[in-house]
């Protein structure tokens, strides 16, 4: 601002300074007229009279007396050269003023002219005066002619003293209104000169301000709109910093916030060798209360989680002694982070870690409901499992799904082994995906046989990876990391189609036997789930009533009105159903008894420990009996022993799969196993095992 002012003051004083000098020339042009004309009227009133006293002399060309008479008369007319000419333009005399002896005439012209005209005539060029006056007898005839050449020093001296007096009186008046031009200039642009400030201020992010500038013209609604400018951008500023640093359904400070809190701690960390710990949490059954309460609901429930853990931290903080407090975020979904800037040691992660898994275990009051969840922990320490937040929230997920694995409910410490496990896991992912493209899936089938006469009377489709280097791997093997990468879908509709072109096969080679097939959530939960079962029955040709479904217990009781929307069309159309894993999840009977299914599978922990444990024979013998009540068929599953077999028979159970029968098997050695067992019934089938 002091730029713009003094430019204006500098301006203010060019103008006034060049104004002066403009009235000063002018003033100046005038005297230098008026002394110009009187110096050449006196220049030509002496040639004048000389010329009058050499009318004589002239006229009989007396040359000697007008040499003489020039020399003394060159001085009294104050000119520098002096000629005289007669009539026939000869010199008769001439004289300098620099003491010449001789010369030549230079104003030849102006002589002609004047001798020509018979008048006087003169020329000013630059200072130098040069006249021509005609010489007249008393007859008035023209004689001659007397030439002079004058410099006009007076008149130079004069114009340099007007110059040197003019810019004098412009300076002087220059040095007294300058200051007065920059008063005046300072306090008109003073508003400017807030607005200016105002502006600056802005530039830096300092928007709540006012403006006071009260001048009454355009200048204070200028700043008036200011005003309304800056409080506009500072309420959008705010709102700008809320969307990108909070959490709007929990208030927490968000992922943003949080990376970049973490790795300002982290940085100090690494400059004052102190240490802290990232904690990363996910929620344990979040999904299934968020399912059933409702998205609005479960914000409540999160708002409720985030609340939760802010408390349980800021009491940690006190406890603890920390100067610089912890700071709790939302991620996203079920997942939280926890920061604690400064510990002591590990166990100082592990206490705060502890208690948010025992806080969260509490119940939660949501809608006159109580909701129980669970959190599952990753820690990491930093700098010793990184020294930047992208590092220490991976390292401390990682840990978290070890924890989840594990069970969840618990907190676990980053270990450098699971960047290990994490690189084989999505190296397994890889190349499960490459498997599903290039058909190196298989599937075996075990059998399943009735237990009064040991023949097969169906078989449940298993899928085997043929993997390139590592042989034929399980399920165990990869359908966790396949559920985890979203794979579980197209594989299960892969052993879906695969299944039905077998049980096909069989068919045409007289061998009629229904094929299980195990049904992933992802698979059930989609829609069109009806449709792409229907589609692989019609492109196997197979008879619906030779394909059954198996669905967990967990699937089945997690919406048992959707069970029932997608399985009773299916059913209604000849397919069979079956609970798998019966007994080990939370079945209602109310709705069990509605439930579109025709087999119950005993699961094999039960099975397993039925002639060890009787809490587990109680368990099967009342799965029994309320599969013969239901009128519904059973499946004993995991029998590995003669004596297992003879306590289910014993008990009413109708088909039994497990090792004593068969192991899962391609389909060649199935067909085999099947038409051994059709051709002698009654044959004890455990003596192959």
């Amino acid at each position: 601002m002091r730029s713009l002012v003094m430019k204006f003051t500098l301006l203010t004083g060019a103008l006034i300074f060049a104004t002066t000098l403009m009235l000063m020339t002018l003033e100046n042009v005038s005297a230098q007229r008026e002394t110009r004309n009187l110096l050449v009227d006196r220049s030509l009133a002496s040639l004048q009279a000389t010329a009058t006293r050499l009318a004589g002399a002239v006229s009989v060309n007396n040359s000697n007396y007008i040499d003489l008479y020039v020399d003394e008369l060159i001085s009294s007319v104050g000119a520098n050269e002096m000629y005289v000419l007669n009539n026939r333009r000869e010199v008769l005399g001439e004289a300098y003023s620099d003491g010449r002896s001789e010369g030549q005439l230079r104003a030849a012209d102006l002589a002609v002219m004047a001798l020509g005209a018979g008048d006087l005539r003169y020329s000013l060029t630059d200072g130098v005066l040069e006249m021509a006056a005609p010489v007249y007898t008393e007859e008035r005839r023209l004689v001659g002619i007397v030439y002079a050449k004058r410099e006009l020093v007076e008149l130079v001296a004069s114009r340099n003293a007007a110059l040197r007096r003019q810019t004098l009186i412009a300076l002087f008046a220059l040095g007294i209104f300058l200051p007065l031009a920059a008063l005046i200039v300072g306090r008109a642009l003073k508003p400017v000169q807030t607005l200016t400030d105002a502006a600056r201020l802005a530039s830096s992010k300092t928007l709540d301000m006012r403006i006071d500038v009260k001048t009454g013209d355009e200048l204070e609604v200028l700043a008036n709109a200011f005003n309304r400018m800056f409080a506009r951008l500072d309420g959008n500023l705010k709102r700008i910093h809320r969307l990108a640093y909070v959490d709007m359904v929990t208030e927490l400070p968000n992922r943003e916030r949080f990376r970049k809190e973490t790795e300002r701690v982290a940085r100090k960390a690494l400059e004052d060798g102190s240490s802290g710990a990232v904690l990363f949490l996910d929620l344990d059954r979040f999904k299934r209360v968020n399912d059933s309460l409702g998205i609005g609901e479960g914000d409540r429930l999160l708002e409720m989680v985030g609340r939760r853990l802010s408390e349980v931290t800021r009491g940690c903080d006190m406890a603890m002694g920390l100067e610089e407090p912890s700071m709790v975020a939302r991620l996203g979904g079920d997942e939280f982070t926890v920061l604690l800037p400064s510990i002591q040691d590990s166990a100082d992660a592990a206490r705060v870690a502890n208690k948010l898994v025992d806080a969260i275990r509490l119940p939660f009051e949501i809608s006159g409901h109580q909701v129980f969840l669970g959190v599952s922990v990753g820690v990491a320490v930093f700098p010793q499992d990184g020294a930047d937040p992208e590092t220490l929230m991976r390292h401390a997920d990682l840990a978290m799904a070890h924890a989840k694995r594990a069970g969840g409910s618990a907190a676990q410490f980053f270990e450098p082994t699971m960047n290990q496990s994490a690189f084989e896991r999505l190296v397994l992912e890889n190349e499960l995906r490459d498997a599903v493209n290039q058909d190196q899936l298989v599937v075996f089938y075990q059998p399943k046989v009735l237990m009064k006469d040991g023949t097969c009377a169906g078989a449940e489709a298993l899928v085997r990876w043929q993997h390139p280097t590592a042989g034929l791997l399980s399920p165990g093997a990869f359908i966790e990391a396949a559920e985890e990468c979203g794979l579980i879908g197209e594989i299960g509709d892969w052993v879906l189609r695969r299944a039905c072109l077998q049980a096909a096969e069989w068919r045409k080679q007289g061998l009629e036997i229904p094929v299980a097939v195990n049904v992933s959530a992802m698979q059930f939960e989609r829609d069109g789930f009806a449709d792409s079962v229907l589609e692989a029955l019609e492109a196997a040709h197979l008879p619906p009533h030779l394909l059954e479904l198996e669905l967990t217990e967990s699937i089945a009781m997690e919406n048992p009105e959707r069970v029932i929307e997608q399985v009773q069309p299916l059913r209604d159309r000849g397919v069979n159903f079956a609970i798998d894993d019966f007994g080990t999840g939370h079945s209602s009977l109310s709705y069990l008894t509605r439930m579109p299914f025709d087999v119950f599978k005993i699961d094999q922990s039960f099975v397993r420990d039925m002639t060890t444990d009787p809490h587990a024979r109680i368990v099967v013998e009342t799965i029994l009996a309320m599969a013969k009540s239901l009128k519904l068929e059973t499946v004993a599953e995991g029998v590995e022993t003669t004596e297992q077999m003879q306590m289910l028979r014993l008990q009413g159970a109708t088909l039994a799969q497990g090792f004593l029968f068969g192991r899962p098997m391609p389909s060649a050695d199935f067909v085999e196993f099947a038409t051994d067992s059709r051709e002698a019934p009654g044959k004890d089938r455990a003596v192959n095992e």
